[in-house]
């Protein structure tokens, strides 16, 4: 697999936690717990101390926990070897106790670029640190702003972290446990469990290296990443950071069941780079050329009731030869919708993200969710939106 088509690797990773969390979700109830609860847990053989807040009670004993610097740990009854409860307010951790919380478990050699959202720790240049940084802010700035011009007034909790490696090597070291083999084929990724960003430095890509080439500096860094063969990379980091907001501003909730045609046609949206910036990246709604490609491509071929598979559930992003084509045609829908329909596209937004974490939501009430935002003629909204695919440049 290409590394730049990370796409169908990473959902294959996520949806091995929905699996688990979806019949975890089953016999759960939302917890009123307020105070701080300390449990004490054994995997593998070795016992680990976690204290934070619960998000969600099972009825049969079950977890799901929020320590201070912003990790979920989905906790199994069986998992659990004493618990004890306290009446002291939980509170997530500050800039300064977040960083030391996010060092802690890093590799030594690790540094900080504190920027006005985000702490980026990396063990890579500076300069490099420094131009996700400037990336993340304009992201940040514009996506925040974006949604309240369309009604939805945001506030993302702060800060926001990300993890930068040197290299692959390091990379893949620390991704390893969350990924499993899909570390191999991707190149950065949010994770729903940590709440990070975690990437390496791209300038290091032969595939986007040149002779003579030097990243050194930021001139030199966005030299590179502005050449046609760095748009998936940069796509891939815009992506990922697309993610992090979302589940950080209100707009959704970590480990709650956001359609995933939604959560992804939300990221590809944002994610278009514009090469010619010498920062990579400026705008928010631009044509999604590579995703249109894969739409139109999708036309030839697209089954009946294609748009009503991708509402219903996730089935088309777990199989590798239709994964592609689902996120086009997430991409395709969220663009329409959004230039069409912005007022009914709101309303839906505001409704799948007052969904408690870890309740599932069966095809039924999906395909319900959607009609009542859009209306009930699938096959007419259908049209349209095929209709729309044709004229886009």
């Amino acid at each position: 697999m290409n590394q730049f088509d990370r796409d169908a690797a990473l959902q294959q990773t996520r949806q091995r936690w929905r699996w688990f969390l979806v019949a975890f979700a089953f016999v759960t109830n939302a917890s009123s717990v307020f105070g701080i609860e300390t449990v004490t847990v054994s995997r593998d053989g070795e016992q680990q101390e976690l204290s934070g807040r619960i998000l969600v009670e099972a009825q049969d004993g079950g977890l799901l926990l929020e320590t201070p610097e912003q990790i979920i740990w989905t906790i199994m009854p069986e998992e659990i070897v004493s618990r004890r409860s306290d009446d002291a307010s939980f509170e997530l951790a500050d800039r300064k106790q977040l960083t030391a919380l996010t060092l802690r478990e890093l590799p030594p050699g690790f540094n900080v670029h504190n920027t006005a959202h985000y702490v980026i720790c990396y063990n890579t240049s500076k300069a490099y640190a420094q131009w996700c940084g400037a990336l993340y802010e304009r992201l940040h700035r514009a996506f925040l702003n974006f949604w309240k011009g369309h009604g939805i007034e945001l506030t993302a909790n702060e800060p926001l972290v990300a993890v930068v490696f040197r290299d692959k090597a390091g990379y893949r070291a620390y991704s390893q446990p969350e990924l499993g083999e899909a570390t191999n084929s991707i190149i950065g990724y949010y994770s729903l469990k940590s709440n990070r960003i975690v990437s390496y430095d791209l300038t290091g890509l032969e595939q986007l290296r040149a002779p003579g080439d030097r990243t050194g500096t930021m001139a030199h860094i966005s030299q590179m990443l502005r050449r046609p063969q760095a748009e998936r990379t940069v796509a891939t980091i815009i992506h990922e950071a697309t993610h992090q907001i979302a589940f950080n501003s209100g707009l959704q909730r970590r480990f709650a069941d956001n359609p995933l045609w939604l959560s992804e046609g939300l990221a590809i949206y944002f994610e278009s780079p514009d090469l010619k910036s010498r920062k990579g990246w400026r705008r928010i709604g631009a044509v999604n050329q590579f995703r249109l490609r894969q739409m139109r491509s999708y036309l030839q071929k697209r089954p009946a009731g294609s748009l009503t598979s991708l509402i219903v559930d996730d089935q088309r992003f777990r199989d590798s030869r239709l994964a592609n084509h689902a996120y086009a045609e997430s991409w395709s829908l969220c663009y329409h919708l959004i230039r069409t329909r912005p007022q009914e596209f709101k309303a839906y937004l505001e409704k799948i993200g007052q969904k408690p974490p870890l309740e599932p939501t069966d095809p039924e009430a999906r395909l319900a969710e959607f009609k009542a935002a859009f209306g009930d003629d699938i096959g007419l909204l259908d049209k349209e939106f095929v209709k729309a695919i044709q004229q886009w440049r």
